[in-house]
């Protein structure tokens, strides 16, 4: 019996596969029957503490915590009470959390333990909640439980081109059809091991979990470096990357398909090199490209062992003016603004901010509008030199900034990352990356100048650091 969209995805595998696996840490296991009663608990003890509220349409329950058990059950909770799940990124500055929490305007927050600091600083109150098994009994639940997909379940933070964040809200039903949709390219079934290697306040993260759970699979969770042996010891069958954490797995001679028990490699984020590429498909992975959004609830288009991206089912595609718009099943249902939603229709077509073509169900993607720059009179697409960059074996990742030029209104900036980064042989591997470039790109789009990608830490490593790229800028007198 499949999942129907109107029953709760935890009440309904707590039923039919009580004692499969639901989430695994590095401590412990849940079973998805102990994942239902804790919910159970957790519904009581929030009805205690926040009861019936008339000040609020739709409670709002911020999160500034890292991945753990304890986040997922809040994450799974908010769809069965029909409450807004707000994960913050407990990585932000203070003004950055307080710039979001003053936009979700709720008196109930969750902060996990390593962040009780931020609360403090931050000057508002926590739930304090048991999350324990101890004093739970455990008890086969009788019936499923009936849910209203089309009940607003979360808020997830983008940030458009003005760099002021945008509080995106989903229900249920866009998760249930992008988890959907994502089955027929990338099946994910019962009793296989899907790791979370994204953050939950990221649109990735969510819908990993969430996929996972209508799946029946496994959630993985880990506070330890992403290597070789704890793919092995947790049989990980599926798993999403950027392009830093698949460079580092690569760098294990033992990380080949037929030494794993890995079936799908989802990959996301930014560009991945060819050679980055040519190296997966050599040691026997199937990988995924994909192109998403946090409007759409995660994927839109994936390929399968090539860059051909096929959009998915459940999301409608169009392009105007060479720019890439979206609709579907999937897209968002509105932004939360002003204490209140601002509702999309269902039938509007939202701007991605990405240009591209479309060629029948097979979407190509240039690159981002707002990234796009004149130099010399001239229309420069940062991507463009940015792929032609990536096509040289030893360059790993490449990313264009535009700095002011009396000249030519703007010039290139190159941030370039080499497989093997000696620092004295990095003007050696410049030299060669030009002369590829003198052979394969018109002079207008030739950087002006060539930095070394900068050191990050491992949560840097999820987008591009476009603040430590203008950092070193500065530094230099370029910005």
């Amino acid at each position: 019996m499949a999942l129907l969209i109107n029953y709760c995805p935890v009440r309904w595998q707590a039923v039919h596969h009580s004692q499969s696996i639901a989430l695994q840490d590095d401590q412990k296991q849940l079973t998805f029957l102990q994942v239902d009663q804790l919910l159970n608990s957790l519904q009581k003890q929030l009805s205690k503490k926040i009861g019936q509220s008339d000040e609020q349409q739709v409670i709002r329950l911020v999160c500034i915590a890292s991945n753990s058990v304890k986040l997922i059950l809040l994450q799974l909770l908010c769809i069965r009470l029909g409450w807004l799940f707000c994960p913050l990124n407990p990585r932000f500055t203070q003004s950055e959390i307080q710039q979001r929490l003053t936009i979700l305007n709720s008196p109930y927050c969750w902060v996990d333990e390593c962040n009780k600091q931020t609360a403090e600083h931050a000057r508002f109150n926590t739930l304090q909640l048991d999350f324990s098994l101890q004093n739970i009994f455990i008890e086969e639940p009788i019936k499923q439980l009936i849910i209203s997909p089309i009940q607003a379940c979360n808020i997830i933070f983008t940030s458009g081109s003005s760099g002021f964040p945008k509080a995106i809200v989903h229900n249920y039903q866009n998760h249930f059809f992008s988890a959907l949709g994502s089955q027929k390219l990338i099946p994910l079934t019962p009793h296989e091991h899907n790791l979370l290697s994204l953050p939950l306040f990221h649109i990735g993260g969510y819908a990993t979990v969430i996929r996972s759970i209508i799946a029946g699979a496994c959630i993985h969770l880990t506070q330890s470096p992403l290597t070789l042996s704890l793919l092995q010891e947790r049989s990980i069958t599926h798993i999403s990357l950027v392009s830093t954490q698949l460079i580092r797995l690569l760098t294990e001679p033992l990380f080949i398909a037929e030494k794993s028990t890995i079936k799908h490699l989802l990959l996301g984020g930014s560009a991945f090199s060819k050679h980055l590429l040519s190296t997966v498909e050599e040691r026997g992975f199937n990988y995924h490209l994909s192109y998403g959004s946090t409007e759409m609830a995660s994927q839109i288009a994936t390929s399968t062992n090539n860059s051909e991206l096929k959009i998915l089912p459940h999301r409608e595609i169009k392009i105007q003016e060479g720019e890439i718009l979206l609709r579907g099943k999937t897209r968002f249902i509105a932004y939360f603004q002003d204490q209140g939603f601002i509702n999309i229709d269902e039938k509007q077509w939202v701007k991605s901010g990405d240009t591209g073509a479309l060629n029948k169900s097979v979407l190509q993607v240039s690159g981002r509008k707002d990234r796009q720059f004149i130099s010399g009179g001239e229309n420069i697409i940062p991507e463009e030199i940015e792929r032609v960059c990536l096509q040289l074996t030893q360059v790993k990742q490449a990313y264009i900034c535009p700095i002011a030029d009396k000249q030519y209104g703007q010039r290139m900036v190159l941030f370039v990352a080499f497989n093997n980064p000696e620092n004295k042989e990095f003007e050696k591997q410049i030299q060669q990356l030009k002369s590829h470039l003198e052979k394969n790109l018109t002079r207008f789009k030739r950087p002006e100048h060539y930095f070394p990608w900068p050191l990050l830490t491992e949560a840097q490593t999820l987008k591009i650091p476009k603040q430590a790229f203008q950092t070193i800028l500065k530094e230099q007198g370029l910005y």
